[in-house]
């Protein structure tokens, strides 16, 4: 049985979930802290990651995982 939560968002969700979790979008849609705007949000890749581009946000250390194949193919086999 798979006890783990998750928590399913559309784009307009995004926004209150990333306010919650301290985030913001800068002017050029790359998410970024929201108490210092100049540090941006980086996947486990070390790529910065844009509102659009995000797809997964794992609990606990709070990965920011973008939508693509590759993203998505390492986070399914636990390697992110």
């Amino acid at each position: 049985m798979d006890t783990k939560t998750r928590i399913i968002f559309d784009e307009i969700g995004k926004d209150f979930i990333l306010d919650a979790l301290g985030k913001s979008v800068d002017v050029d849609g790359f998410i970024v802290e929201k108490d210092d705007m100049s540090i941006k949000i980086q996947t486990p890749e070390g790529r910065e990651i844009t509102k659009n581009q995000l797809a997964v946000i794992t609990k606990g250390s709070q990965k920011f995982i973008a939508g693509d194949l590759t993203s998505l193919m390492k986070l399914s086999k636990g390697e992110l």
